[in-house]
Formats: structure tokens, C-alpha cells, sequence
């Protein structure tokens, strides 16, 4: 078994909510997917320490020291209270404690709390619209370089090469053959190998700013200006979160763009005649010569020639005005178009637009239903 352990020049990237004392950053590389058939050989891990960070990769020199450094790994995470990594929810997790059901060792990483960032952007892929969602894409957006040019796969060959060489350096030195250029070979396959994990994790540790665009919507945020410009509502305002890249998406309804601390929503207006339905249509009449409702008790007021028990349809009071559409009609009164219409809007008045807290709560549910993944087409 091979243990590197060495400080790592890195910076504090994204500001967690956890002691930073209390993460770790880890990745694993192994010989394929399925834990009962393959062999996991390296586990690398970056953690915290008196203001530096510090990578310490376990190497497994022979398959026979998978158990030892599972083992070590785990012993060394111990104290430790947060798993940081990247889909490590859908593979390396699962794959370890595979591998501690089949060594019958009882893992620690029931006590931690597993950060999945992978898991955490997931939801917004329409904000992002990458290719893919591979953590070396994460790390071009954010314009991370890395030495390593291989992938995981790549290197299952060069780990079985390594393995094999290593077996041809100790029959040359039983019997005392030159053993020193073929050595320097082999040593260099197992740098390529360690690069690649450290890579790994250094980009695990550089790609955590993706968090700070899922906060857009967790944190608060502060109207600077809204208005009416033509057919549009335009709202801008700061977010608390600082953006390192810009980014934007919208559709036809909406548009919606943010970078550093300043973000703006841009909707489309309808100006018109709209509808406000009546939830409790049972204490309403509808009058079909003013093709509006009124409730019964001034309806007793109204010959019954000209009215009749309103129904859900017909329980209704028209409005003229300018509009804002609002997929989840939480902001009252709610005015459609017709009755059953899924969609809903709000009307744009004085007292709408100066009501900061009101502001926020719409801005925020719109980008919410803009940049979730239900909406992605």
C-alpha cells in the first residue's frame, strides 16, 4: 500500500454552512462499476486543517490491499462530519459500502452528512443546459484547469499494466537483474494514476461555487427597481449569493439573467380584460345581462328574471387592467382568462410594485418555475 499526504495549494471556494474543519472532500477510482466483480485500488481525500488544505490518497499496490485501504480510509473520516463529493450518491458511496458488507466492515458514513453536489445542482439543469453533467463539464464552466487529459475508464489499463509490471520488478529483483529504467516506467504509470484522483478531488474542492446558483433561491434577495416597460414587467434586484459566471434562460413568457450579486426577471405582460373567480360559488348569483356575479345578499335585491345560481364557471367578476402571469396563483385576487385555465395572473398596480416583500415572493416563484427540471423540454 502506498499513502500520500501532503498540503494542496487551494483556497476556501464557497462558503458552507458547516465548519470547514468539519469536511471532507473525497472520490475513489476503481477497476469498473459493480463492487462484487471489480476492485477499487485508490481513494483520495482532501480535507481542511489550520487554515490549508491537505490531499491524502490511499494506493493499493496489490488488489489484496483493497480491505486495508477501505479500512484506513475510513478510519482516518472517522471525525470527521461531512462527506463532500461529487455523485458519489449514485456510484462511489454505494460502491464502498458494498465492498464493507463484503470485508464485514462497519462504516462511519452513517454519522456524516453525505453532500452530494452533483444532487444539489440536479434540479436546475434548465439554468445550466450543459451537455452533460460530468464534473469535468462543471469545471469548464467555471473555467477550471486541470493536468490530467484521462478519465476513469482510461485508466483501468493503466492500472492493470501497473499491476503487471510491478510483478515483472519483483521477479528482476529476486534475481538481481537491472531493474531501474524498467522501475522508473512503472513509477510514472502510478503518478498518471495519482493524478488523476487528485485532480479529481482539487476539482471537487474548485467546482463547490456551483452551489452558490441552487442558494439564488434558498437565500434572500433585495428588489432594487421594478416597473412597466411596453409589454413587459421588468424586476432587478440583488441576490445574496456572488456568481462567478454569468448565466440566463428563459422562454417565451420570461427571461431571466444574473452574475456577481445583481439578477433581473423580465415577464411578459397581458393588458385585457381578465376574470376573477369566485371560490365559493354556492353564495353567489350570476347575472347574465352584466355577465358578472354578485353575491346573494344583494342579489335578494335583483328580480329573478335576471339572475340564476351561479355555477364555477359563471362565478365571476371581469377586470380591465395590466396583468402578470403566475404559475402558482398564491397572490390574491387571482385573475384567468377562462374558467379551468391552469394558467393564472396578478394584477400590476401602484401598490404591487412598491411592495417589496410581495416583489420577492413573486420574482422567486417565477424563477423557481423557470430553472426547475420539471420545465425542461
Amino acid at each position: 500500500m502506498i499513502i500520500r499526504e501532503s498540503p494542496v495549494e487551494l483556497k476556501p471556494e464557497y462558503t458552507f454552512e458547516q465548519d470547514p474543519e468539519s469536511l471532507v472532500f473525497f472520490d475513489i477510482e476503481t477497476t469498473g462499476f459493480a463492487a462484487e466483480t471489480t476492485y477499487l485500488y485508490l481513494i483520495g481525500c482532501i480535507y481542511y486543517k489550520s487554515s490549508s488544505f491537505y490531499m491524502k490518497q490511499w494506493f493499493s499496490e496489490d488488489i489484496s490491499e483493497e480491505e486495508a485501504i477501505i479500512r484506513q480510509f475510513l478510519d482516518f473520516i472517522r471525525n470527521y462530519g461531512v462527506l463532500v463529493h461529487y455523485n458519489g450518491s449514485g456510484f462511489d458511496i454505494p460502491y464502498l459500502l458494498k465492498k464493507c458488507s463484503m470485508y464485514g466492515i462497519t462504516p462511519c458514513l452513517d454519522n456524516m452528512i453525505s453532500l452530494d453536489i452533483y444532487k444539489e445542482i440536479a434540479p436546475y439543469k434548465r439554468l445550466f443546459r450543459f451537455k452533460n453533467y460530468k464534473q469535468r463539464t462543471i469545471e469548464a464552466f467555471l473555467n477550471v484547469k486541470r493536468e490530467d487529459i484521462f478519465d476513469g475508464g482510461d485508466l483501468i489499463q493503466v492500472y492493470a499494466g501497473y499491476l503487471g509490471r510491478k510483478r515483472i520488478e519483483r521477479f528482476k529483483k529476486s534475481r538481481n537483474a537491472d531493474n531501474e529504467a524498467f522501475a522508473r516506467e512503472t513509477e510514472a504509470m502510478l503518478e498518471q494514476l495519482l493524478l488523476h484522483n487528485r485532480d479529481d478531488l482539487k476539482g471537487l474542492v474548485r467546482i463547490s461555487p456551483i452551489l452558490y446558483y441552487p442558494d439564488m433561491l434558498r437565500k434572500p434577495i433585495r428588489i432594487q427597481q421594478a416597473g412597466v416597460n411596453n409589454d413587459e414587467l421588468i424586476i432587478r434586484f440583488m441576490i445574496t449569493p456572488i456568481l462567478p459566471v454569468r448565466i440566463s434562460c428563459g422562454n417565451d413568457a420570461m427571461y431571466f439573467s444574473a452574475y456577481e450579486n445583481s439578477a433581473c426577471l423580465t415577464v411578459k405582460i397581458y393588458e385585457g380584460e381578465l376574470k376573477h373567480f369566485y371560490d365559493n360559488y354556492k353564495d353567489y348569483y350570476y347575472l347574465p345581462a352584466e355577465d358578472r356575479a354578485i353575491h346573494k345578499s344583494l342579489a335578494i335585491y335583483v328580480d329573478k328574471d335576471f339572475r340564476e345560481r351561479a355555477k364555477p364557471s359563471t362565478c365571476y367578476v371581469k377586470k380591465q387592467g395590466i396583468f402578470a402571469p403566475q404559475y402558482t396563483p398564491y397572490l390574491s385576487p387571482c385573475f384567468r382568462k377562462d374558467f379551468g385555465d391552469k394558467l393564472a395572473f396578478l394584477e400590476i398596480h401602484t401598490d404591487f410594485l412598491l411592495k417589496e416583500e410581495t416583489l420577492e415572493m413573486y420574482t422567486l416563484n417565477m424563477i423557481a418555475h423557470l430553472i426547475a427540471a420539471r420545465a425542461i423540454s
